[in-house]
């Protein structure tokens, strides 16, 4: 059956799926050193012996000896088929599944192999006579790389010719339909003809976590090139937001050690890697993603972000920090001297270097804490530093991490920790939670009211809040139309919404919840506090249908229904507190 799912989706999911995420959603699971314990969901035991690692995203039961991974779990707890596990998996996190067919798989194959004869292609052209020489130079001299590492790593040449690769390919039995596919090639809107979408530069190919190579990345060889560097397109088979350059190589090291050094480019990781720091990745000229952040845990504790101190991905990866802590790794900011990179600093220096530098890197908050003089500094500038501390907390999802993140910059400003809590409204936002607490259908239509003006909030509620869980008329509805939009494009806007809405409650519901304005709030908390009165009334609904059917449980006599009744209602009371 997996046949009839593309490989490289199968990949996508398992990667964005964590399993100590799923897991937890069906049985409580405790932390017992690296791993997490829980009572065997599927045997009947008193002592836990069911085990959940999430560094190999794998369980096992030592009592009954079921065990797998992800896909696996979902088929033995949910008896469903593996094709609908992952179905399922792909739907909570978003990602969108083409249409299974044999034709499909067979696609994703030719992909591979375009990409494959590709990386051929470039090799040799690096060797031809042509320009040998002044790759090597570049390569080994001015780049300080041994033979052995562009080996390895398959770095290879893409000539200036406009159709070297696609006279090549074609030799090959590939089309140039099938190149432009695979991100190879481009199509003339002018005339129609295809040509190489890489020239005159150096290619280093992109692997998958399985060591596929999936797209390439490309360094301009002319000074005159607007984009000095130049990454494939996403394809079928190459999703930007899943992987990292370098981690096929490096993820047993990680592991090892416990600890990811991620570096920015390619020869910043090439650089490290040669020089024997082997448990480094680079984000290749990519916004760091939560993907790749829950992909990093399986492997490391703790991530070190060792950038140009002035580069963009720097920028970039310190505003994605809430995505290290929720994936439980520990960010530490290490920040080279002033005209120094990794790659430069490593040949500079040397691995022994390298490590003295690490051994100074600053945890998060003592980073963007660090050369503030508080005493010093205005009422205003406070606040701002509080809003920015509180957001950025609000975005961390495990409540003990959240916690001690908050206990942390409490400490280090003087100030009490409830001004960092999220969801705590600001002097001109009191009056708000407050009145908009008591009606059911008024809190779903505020809840959903958030997302519309920053979409990204769903991702806070759809894990835990399903459209079955709304009350309101035509609620569910658009909370699941939500959802889908948010999945596809990114995206929720009411008016192209309110256009497929042929159901008018539900067009009336929408038209009403974007009605609703909010001030000046912490939205990530304000999702939070509606989400937990919204799981509350449910709980509430919940205790009195089971009371309810206690009592008639009782009246007819059934003892055995009446005691498993009153358990679950005891279930719900403690689990309240």
């Amino acid at each position: 059956m997996a046949a009839l799912i593309p490989e490289s989706k199968i990949d996508e999911v398992r990667i964005a799926a964590d399993i100590v995420e799923i897991i937890s959603g069906y049985v409580p699971l405790k932390r017992r050193g690296r791993n997490f314990i829980a009572l065997c969901p599927f045997h009947n035991e008193k002592t836990p012996s069911f085990t959940v690692s999430p560094d190999k995203q794998i369980y096992h039961c030592f009592g009954c000896g079921k065990g797998g991974n992800v896909f696996t779990f979902l088929m033995e707890y949910e008896k469903i088929s593996f094709i609908e596990s992952v179905t399922l998996l792909a739907e909570r996190y978003g990602i969108v599944l083409p249409r299974y067919q044999r034709e499909e798989d067979a696609r994703t194959e030719r992909l591979q192999y375009a990409n494959q004869v590709a990386a051929e292609f470039f090799r040799a052209c690096a060797k031809n006579a042509r320009y040998r020489e002044k790759i090597e130079r570049y390569l080994y001299q001015t780049r300080g790389l041994s033979s052995e590492t562009v080996e390895q790593f398959q770095i290879g040449l893409a000539p200036e010719d406009w159709d070297g690769l696609l006279k090549y390919a074609q030799k090959k039995d590939l089309s140039p339909q099938e190149l432009s596919e695979a991100g190879l090639a481009i199509k003339s809107e002018k005339t129609g003809d295809y040509f190489d979408r890489f020239r005159l530069r150096l290619m280093f190919p992109i692997f998958s976590l399985s060591g596929k190579i999936v797209a390439f990345g490309g360094r301009a060889l002319r000074k005159a090139e607007s984009a000095k560097y130049m990454n494939s397109p996403e394809t079928l088979i190459y999703n930007k937001s899943t992987i990292l350059y370098g981690l096929n190589f490096s993820k047993g090291a990680i592991r090892e050690t416990e600890s990811v050094i991620l570096v920015e480019g390619y020869f910043d990781f090439l650089s490290l890697y040669q020089a024997g720091l082997h448990n480094v990745a680079a984000v290749s000229g990519t916004a760091f993603t939560r993907q790749q952040a829950r992909l990093l845990a399986r492997f490391a504790r703790k991530t070190y972000l060792f950038f140009d101190a002035d580069s963009a991905g720097r920028s970039a990866a310190l505003r994605s920090v809430e995505y290290f802590f929720n994936a439980g790794i520990e960010p530490i900011i290490v920040t080279p001297p002033p005209k120094t990179d990794p790659d430069s600093y490593v040949r500079g220096f040397g691995s022994d270097g390298v490590l003295k530098l690490l051994d100074k890197g600053l945890p998060y908050l003592a980073f963007r804490f660090e050369g503030m003089d508080f005493d010093a500094m205005t009422m205003r500038e406070k606040e701002q530093v509080v809003r920015e501390i509180r957001s950025l907390a609000g975005g961390i999802d495990e409540p003990i991490r959240r916690d001690i993140f908050i206990a942390s910059a409490a400490a280090m400003m003087k100030l009490p920790v409830n001004n960092f809590q999220p969801g705590r409204p600001d002097s001109k936002t009191t009056p708000k939670i407050p009145e908009r607490s008591r009606n059911l259908n008024v809190i779903e239509s505020e809840f959903l009211s958030l997302f519309l003006g920053q979409p990204l909030l769903i991702e806070l509620a759809r894990d835990e809040i399903s459209p079955d869980d709304f009350k309101g008329p035509g609620h569910g509805a658009i909370y699941a139309r939500m959802i889908e939009s948010y999945r596809n494009s990114g995206q929720i806007n009411p008016d192209r919404m309110i256009e497929e809405i042929s159901d008018e409650t539900e067009k009336s519901a929408l038209s009403l919840i974007a009605t609703i304005e909010w001030g000046d709030i912490d939205p990530a908390g304000v999702v939070r506090e509606y989400k937990r009165m919204i799981l509350n009334q449910k709980r509430q609904a919940r205790l009195a249908d089971l009371k309810e059917r206690l009592k008639t449980a009782e009246e007819a006599g059934d003892r055995e229904l009446a005691v498993k009744l009153a358990d679950e209602i005891k279930y719900l009371l403690v689990k309240e507190k």
